[in-house]
């Protein structure tokens, strides 16, 4: 079986999963990733892959939307480069996944050179509840332009979660045409075994990027409460945005409880920032919306972390109720140094909390997940050759 896989974006951690996933499948299948020249996991793609540096890099990030730092003729450029989707003709493959989350010009340029007939599959990674929210800008913009662009004729659709999925059914997606696939824990940083030093001792860590919904600003004033009764507490912050005013003046007025690395943080640093960390923090807000996964929280399973999240989106069932961690509600700092101070005391808590992270690394292996997704191949391979795509009908 011959699997190509399209990389719509060429920053976060979209490519990563893209990598992680083609890894795996390159083990049982011929497998081609058509990407960006440039995206941040291209030094995670095995050599069994045949990488085709198909596009130019969108030069959009979710950063770079928040700060407005964005140059409009690199976008339109990186956009209009996705139009080489038509040279997919010449590879001839079985299936066609678009692991990333089917953004708009890889939905446009696919619908406009016939792409979408080979049996082609999409994962959504985030699925909106409310698909024109203004809580999320940049999200609201991709809806409005989707609404614009032909609906492709997905084979199927794979989300995270069972939540993901009704959401889907109740827009009018068939419920036979999606799947459900777990998000896998990352295993390309690293993992437990590869870590060799204790944690530091009352070390928090938020990483990834800096944007208002990470709710950065709650764990910042959480900090200061805490550090009134654990006076050592070290948060690490790594990651690329802007912090806000009232952020900065904090960590300021603090220099000994807070240590900004605000930048991307290439792959080969990633595990040293979680090795020296006690206690993973995820305070984002409720964004009325299902992630059903995060990069972060994979990775703090795949190195046995623990975990302190808000109840935003899954985040209750893939950390509390799987004894990762604490959840506490969103943009409440009072509660989230509570349950921060909770987790940093208990060695014996933590202690098995850890545990049952490294149990769910396991069992969201990259092997069990990319098997998942070979059964949903090879079904609609085996359809296609005997003569009928078998599409399910999309909304927008």
């Amino acid at each position: 079986m011959h699997v190509l896989y399209i990389v719509g974006q060429s920053t976060g951690g979209l490519p990563h999963y893209a990598a992680e996933l083609a890894n795996s499948v390159a083990n049982s299948a011929e497998v081609t990733v058509f990407k960006p020249t440039e995206t941040s996991a291209d030094d995670l793609f095995c050599d069994d892959i045949e990488l085709v540096n198909a596009f130019d890099p969108i030069g959009i990030s979710m950063p770079g939307l928040y700060k407005l730092d964005i140059n409009p003729l690199n976008i339109f450029r990186g956009l209009y480069s996705y139009s080489a989707v038509k040279e997919i003709e010449q590879y001839d493959p079985d299936v066609i996944h678009d692991s990333t989350g089917i953004f708009p010009q890889v939905k446009f340029f696919a619908k406009l050179h016939d792409v979408d007939d080979y049996p082609f599959v999409t994962t959504r990674h985030e699925v909106p509840v409310s698909r024109f929210s203004l809580a999320r800008p940049p999200v609201l913009i991709e809806e409005i332009l989707n609404l614009t662009i032909p609906a492709l004729d997905e084979d199927r659709t794979v989300v995270h979660t069972k939540r993901q999925k009704e959401v889907l059914v109740s827009r009018g997606f068939d419920a036979d045409g999606v799947v459900v696939i777990p998000h896998g824990a990352y295993s390309v940083f690293g993992g437990v075994e590869d870590i060799d030093r204790e944690p530091e001792e009352n070390t928090l860590l938020f990483f990834g990027n800096i944007v208002p919904p990470k709710g950065l600003d709650t764990l910042v004033d959480a900090v200061e409460i805490l550090r009134e009764t654990i006076p050592d507490v070290n948060l690490i912050i790594a990651g690329d945005g802007q912090l806000p005013s009232r952020v900065r003046k904090t960590i300021e007025r603090y220099p000994d409880n807070f240590e900004v690395h605000r930048r991307f943080i290439p792959n080969d640093e990633v595990k040293e920032f979680f090795a020296r960390t006690t206690v993973v923090v995820m305070p984002y807000r409720d964004q009325s919306g299902t992630k059903g996964h995060s990069g972060v929280l994979s990775t703090a399973f795949s190195f046995g972390k623990p975990v302190v999240a808000s109840t935003a989106s899954e985040f209750p069932e893939q950390v509390e109720d799987e004894g990762c961690g604490l959840v506490v509600p969103p943009e409440n700092p009072t509660r989230l140094a509570s349950a921060l101070e909770t987790v940093l005391r208990d060695e014996a808590a933590r202690s098995e909390m850890s545990q049952n992270c490294v149990r769910m690394s396991e069992l969201l292996s990259w092997d069990s997940v990319a098997q998942q997704y070979l059964d949903v191949y090879s079904a609609l391979a085996g359809a296609h050759e005997s003569g009928g795509k078998q599409a399910v009908l999309r909304t927008p």
